[in-house]
Protein backbone atom coordinates (compact mmCIF):
# COMPACT_ATOMS: atom_id res chain seq x y z
CA UNK A 1 0.00 0.00 0.00
CA UNK A 2 2.07 2.95 -1.36
CA UNK A 3 -0.24 5.83 -0.44
CA UNK A 4 -0.04 4.53 3.46
CA UNK A 5 3.68 4.51 3.53
CA UNK A 6 4.03 8.54 3.97
CA UNK A 7 1.68 8.19 6.77
CA UNK A 8 3.92 5.53 8.38
CA UNK A 9 6.98 7.62 8.14
CA UNK A 10 5.03 10.10 10.19
CA UNK A 11 4.13 7.93 12.42
CA UNK A 12 7.83 6.19 13.13
CA UNK A 13 9.18 10.07 13.11
CA UNK A 14 6.51 11.26 16.08
CA UNK A 15 7.98 8.05 17.90
CA UNK A 16 11.50 9.41 17.19
CA UNK A 17 10.72 12.60 18.38
CA UNK A 18 8.70 11.59 21.54
CA UNK A 19 11.87 9.29 22.49
CA UNK A 20 14.57 11.97 21.82
CA UNK A 21 12.27 14.19 24.12
CA UNK A 22 12.08 12.00 26.90
CA UNK A 23 15.91 10.84 26.65
CA UNK A 24 16.60 14.89 26.90
CA UNK A 25 14.66 14.99 30.17
CA UNK A 26 15.45 11.59 31.40
CA UNK A 27 19.37 12.03 31.38
CA UNK A 28 19.31 15.26 33.27
CA UNK A 29 16.96 14.37 36.05
CA UNK A 30 18.71 10.63 36.46
CA UNK A 31 22.08 12.78 36.49
CA UNK A 32 20.40 14.69 39.37
CA UNK A 33 19.65 11.62 41.41
CA UNK A 34 22.95 9.60 41.09
CA UNK A 35 24.67 13.09 42.47
CA UNK A 36 22.31 13.19 45.34
CA UNK A 37 22.88 9.45 45.80
CA UNK A 38 26.81 9.96 45.39
CA UNK A 39 26.87 12.82 47.90
CA UNK A 40 24.81 11.61 50.14
CA UNK A 41 27.99 9.81 52.17
CA UNK A 42 29.38 12.89 52.43
CA UNK A 43 26.42 15.12 54.02
CA UNK A 44 26.74 12.82 57.66
CA UNK A 45 30.45 13.26 57.07
CA UNK A 46 32.26 15.88 58.30
CA UNK A 47 33.03 17.86 55.25
CA UNK A 48 31.62 17.74 51.40
CA UNK A 49 35.49 17.85 50.57
CA UNK A 50 36.23 14.35 51.49
CA UNK A 51 34.23 12.91 48.82
CA UNK A 52 35.98 9.80 47.09
CA UNK A 53 37.84 9.41 50.39
CA UNK A 54 34.44 7.72 52.29
CA UNK A 55 34.86 4.33 53.84
CA UNK A 56 31.20 3.54 54.36
CA UNK A 57 30.03 6.60 55.84
CA UNK A 58 33.22 7.57 57.93
CA UNK A 59 35.59 10.27 56.20
CA UNK A 60 39.43 9.01 56.07
CA UNK A 61 41.05 11.96 54.12
CA UNK A 62 44.20 10.52 52.06
CA UNK A 63 46.35 13.55 53.17
CA UNK A 64 46.22 12.64 56.72
CA UNK A 65 48.02 10.07 58.95
CA UNK A 66 45.53 7.65 61.73
CA UNK A 67 46.21 6.29 64.86
CA UNK A 68 44.58 3.02 65.32
CA UNK A 69 43.06 4.38 68.19
CA UNK A 70 41.27 6.80 65.73
CA UNK A 71 43.37 10.14 66.35
CA UNK A 72 44.60 11.89 63.73
CA UNK A 73 47.87 13.88 62.52
CA UNK A 74 48.58 16.22 59.68
CA UNK A 75 51.75 17.80 58.79
CA UNK A 76 51.27 21.61 58.85
CA UNK A 77 55.32 22.30 57.72
CA UNK A 78 58.32 21.93 60.11
CA UNK A 79 57.98 19.62 63.05
CA UNK A 80 54.65 20.90 63.98
CA UNK A 81 51.61 18.68 63.48
CA UNK A 82 47.91 19.34 64.11
CA UNK A 83 46.24 16.39 65.67
CA UNK A 84 42.20 15.19 66.37
CA UNK A 85 40.06 13.18 66.53
CA UNK A 86 38.39 10.90 63.78
CA UNK A 87 35.11 11.20 62.25
CA UNK A 88 34.63 7.34 63.58
CA UNK A 89 35.01 8.27 66.96
CA UNK A 90 32.94 11.42 66.50
CA UNK A 91 30.26 9.46 65.11
CA UNK A 92 30.91 7.03 67.53
CA UNK A 93 30.25 8.77 70.71
CA UNK A 94 28.82 11.82 69.58
CA UNK A 95 27.84 15.04 71.87
CA UNK A 96 30.12 15.10 75.04
CA UNK A 97 29.52 17.24 77.60
CA UNK A 98 33.71 18.11 77.69
CA UNK A 99 36.71 17.79 75.84
CA UNK A 100 39.72 17.75 78.51
CA UNK A 101 42.53 18.83 76.59
CA UNK A 102 46.14 19.23 77.94
CA UNK A 103 47.50 22.57 78.60
CA UNK A 104 49.94 24.33 75.80
CA UNK A 105 53.20 23.53 77.23
CA UNK A 106 52.76 19.94 78.28
CA UNK A 107 54.15 16.56 77.08
CA UNK A 108 52.34 14.24 74.97
CA UNK A 109 53.60 10.69 73.76
CA UNK A 110 52.51 8.18 70.95
CA UNK A 111 50.04 5.68 71.86
CA UNK A 112 49.49 7.59 75.56
CA UNK A 113 46.50 9.70 76.58
CA UNK A 114 46.27 12.69 74.70
CA UNK A 115 42.87 13.99 75.70
CA UNK A 116 39.61 12.77 76.98
CA UNK A 117 35.65 12.93 76.10
CA UNK A 118 33.60 13.03 79.17
CA UNK A 119 29.60 12.78 78.74
CA UNK A 120 27.65 12.93 82.00
CA UNK A 121 29.98 10.93 84.72
CA UNK A 122 31.96 8.99 82.64
CA UNK A 123 35.03 9.78 80.84
CA UNK A 124 37.11 7.66 77.91
CA UNK A 125 40.65 8.87 76.64
CA UNK A 126 41.85 9.09 73.65
CA UNK A 127 45.35 8.22 72.60
CA UNK A 128 48.02 10.92 71.16
CA UNK A 129 49.14 9.87 67.47
CA UNK A 130 52.85 11.73 68.05
CA UNK A 131 54.71 12.45 70.71
CA UNK A 132 55.61 16.16 71.45
CA UNK A 133 55.30 18.71 73.26
CA UNK A 134 51.72 21.09 72.61
CA UNK A 135 52.19 24.34 71.24
CA UNK A 136 48.45 25.06 70.89
CA UNK A 137 45.00 24.07 71.66
CA UNK A 138 41.76 24.21 70.20
CA UNK A 139 39.92 26.21 73.17
CA UNK A 140 36.74 26.58 70.62
CA UNK A 141 36.34 22.90 70.01
CA UNK A 142 37.12 22.39 74.10
CA UNK A 143 34.25 24.84 74.99
CA UNK A 144 32.02 23.89 72.71
CA UNK A 145 32.32 19.94 72.39
CA UNK A 146 28.61 18.86 71.08
CA UNK A 147 30.67 17.82 67.46
CA UNK A 148 27.75 17.12 65.75
CA UNK A 149 28.19 18.41 61.95
CA UNK A 150 31.79 19.83 63.17
CA UNK A 151 34.47 19.09 60.54
CA UNK A 152 37.00 17.02 62.81
CA UNK A 153 39.73 17.20 60.23
CA UNK A 154 39.13 21.27 60.03
CA UNK A 155 37.81 23.50 62.64
CA UNK A 156 37.33 20.27 64.96
CA UNK A 157 40.84 19.90 65.53
CA UNK A 158 42.10 19.78 69.10
CA UNK A 159 45.96 20.07 69.40
CA UNK A 160 49.05 21.38 67.56
CA UNK A 161 52.20 19.54 68.52
CA UNK A 162 55.77 19.95 68.23
CA UNK A 163 56.77 16.58 67.31
CA UNK A 164 60.81 16.27 67.09
CA UNK A 165 60.10 12.66 66.24
CA UNK A 166 57.79 13.65 63.49
CA UNK A 167 59.36 10.69 60.96
CA UNK A 168 60.16 7.74 63.47
CA UNK A 169 55.66 8.88 64.43
CA UNK A 170 54.39 8.64 61.23
CA UNK A 171 56.02 5.06 60.35
CA UNK A 172 53.54 3.94 63.34
CA UNK A 173 50.79 5.68 62.00
CA UNK A 174 48.34 4.32 58.59
CA UNK A 175 47.24 6.67 55.64
CA UNK A 176 46.21 6.41 51.91
CA UNK A 177 44.89 2.80 51.03
CA UNK A 178 46.23 1.26 53.86
CA UNK A 179 44.31 3.72 56.38
CA UNK A 180 41.12 2.79 54.51
CA UNK A 181 41.51 -1.18 54.04
CA UNK A 182 41.86 -0.50 58.39
CA UNK A 183 38.59 1.31 58.46
CA UNK A 184 37.05 -1.02 56.34
CA UNK A 185 38.08 -3.64 58.96
CA UNK A 186 37.19 -1.25 62.23
CA UNK A 187 33.28 -1.36 59.98
CA UNK A 188 33.08 -4.37 60.24
CA UNK A 189 33.89 -4.67 63.79
CA UNK A 190 31.28 -2.19 64.44
CA UNK A 191 28.73 -4.19 62.22
CA UNK A 192 29.17 -7.24 63.85
CA UNK A 193 28.26 -5.31 67.59
CA UNK A 194 24.98 -4.42 66.23
CA UNK A 195 21.76 -6.61 66.84
CA UNK A 196 19.04 -6.11 64.09
CA UNK A 197 16.50 -4.40 65.82
CA UNK A 198 18.95 -1.46 66.94
CA UNK A 199 17.18 0.73 64.11
CA UNK A 200 20.92 2.41 62.55
CA UNK A 201 19.46 0.03 59.72
CA UNK A 202 23.70 0.29 59.39
CA UNK A 203 23.96 -3.22 58.92
CA UNK A 204 22.32 -2.96 55.79
CA UNK A 205 24.03 -0.23 54.46
CA UNK A 206 21.75 2.58 56.25
CA UNK A 207 23.33 5.77 58.05
CA UNK A 208 25.20 5.47 61.04
CA UNK A 209 23.85 8.34 64.02
CA UNK A 210 26.21 9.88 66.27
CA UNK A 211 26.20 8.36 69.59
CA UNK A 212 26.26 4.82 68.44
CA UNK A 213 27.73 3.96 71.11
CA UNK A 214 25.13 4.72 73.44
CA UNK A 215 22.89 3.41 70.88
CA UNK A 216 24.11 0.26 70.74
CA UNK A 217 24.58 -0.18 75.20
CA UNK A 218 23.37 3.43 77.14
CA UNK A 219 24.83 1.56 80.05
CA UNK A 220 28.19 0.79 78.71
CA UNK A 221 28.90 2.77 75.71
CA UNK A 222 32.21 4.07 77.24
CA UNK A 223 33.34 0.18 77.27
CA UNK A 224 32.14 -0.08 73.71
CA UNK A 225 34.15 3.36 73.26
CA UNK A 226 37.31 1.98 74.90
CA UNK A 227 37.42 -0.80 72.60
CA UNK A 228 37.94 1.07 69.55
CA UNK A 229 40.31 3.69 71.13
CA UNK A 230 42.24 0.63 72.62
CA UNK A 231 42.29 2.57 75.68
Amino acid sequence: MPHDLPTMYSAKAVEYLIAVAFLLLFIPFWRFVDRERVTAPVAVTTARRWLGQVVDWFAVPSDLYFHPGHAWARVDGGDVVTVGMDDFAQKLVGGVSAIALPEVGARVRQGERGWSLVYDSKSVDMLSPVDGTVVAVNEQAAGSPRPSGRDVYGDGWLLKVKAPRLAANTKQLLSGPVAKRWMEGVCDALRARMSPDLGLVYQDGGLPVEGMARDLDPANWDEIARAFFLT
